[in-house]
């Protein structure tokens, strides 16, 4: 009767994930590892990575998967600008933040970039929820608190990534009030006013020639 009702509890939780399972949704339901390694022989599930199993149908989902084995990691950087719309160039790598202290795993996985941020407040600002391309919600920094790192860390992207985002953020966005108070928040105020200024005077002259034409 046990072993049924386990299995029934693993199946359920299969079908509510919609075609995956991990080992954390078996030990938040207090059923033995070995339960969890029978359901996945038995429905033939693939090992997409350590703890998580899925059907041959299940769209993997990098940002997800990556953040439900380590839910401390916050996207940033270019991944935060893909999945903000704030940019056109697909990453090649995954790029997270964690506080410094976290350290989910002992082996080197390839293709991610951590920055660890020892400022609590730092790290936790600006995060939101959003959807990937295959519908499921990660945690990324918003559109002000990438903003404010793009520009922070100017040095990490190339001229043009840099240009379209500020200009993407500009034209679809532009929540000056609040870029300007993660600005401050983030000791770069002088630089954030210095960029969007020039963005400001770019964008009337464009106008301008627009409107003469």
């Amino acid at each position: 009767m046990k072993e049924n009702t386990n299995y029934s509890k693993l199946k359920k939780i299969f079908e509510n994930n919609g075609g995956y399972i991990t080992r954390e949704d078996a030990d938040k339901s207090n059923i033995p590892s070995w339960f969890l390694s029978d359901f996945v022989k038995r429905n033939n599930l693939n090992k997409i990575a350590p703890g998580f199993y899925a059907n041959d149908n299940y769209a993997i989902d990098d940002y997800f998967i990556l953040q439900r084995r380590y839910p401390k990691y916050i996207f940033s950087g270019l991944n935060a600008l893909y999945l903000l719309g704030l940019t056109d160039k697909i990453p090649n790598n995954l790029e997270v933040s964690s506080p410094q202290n976290y350290h989910p795993s002992r082996n080197k996985i390839n293709s991610l970039i951590v920055h660890k941020l020892s400022n609590k407040n730092v790290y936790e600002l600006g995060i939101k929820e959003i959807k990937t391309m295959f519908g499921n919600i990660v945690k990324t920094y918003d559109e002000e608190r990438t903003i404010c790192d793009v520009i922070k860390y100017r040095d990490n992207f190339d001229s043009e990534t840099f240009l379209k985002a500020i200009n993407f953020y500009v034209q679809k966005i532009n929540n000056q009030s609040k870029l300007f108070k993660y600005a401050k928040e983030l000791g770069i105020e002088k630089k954030v006013y210095e960029v969007m200024e020039i963005v400001s005077n770019l964008t009337q002259r464009i106008n301008k020639t627009i409107d003469n034409e």
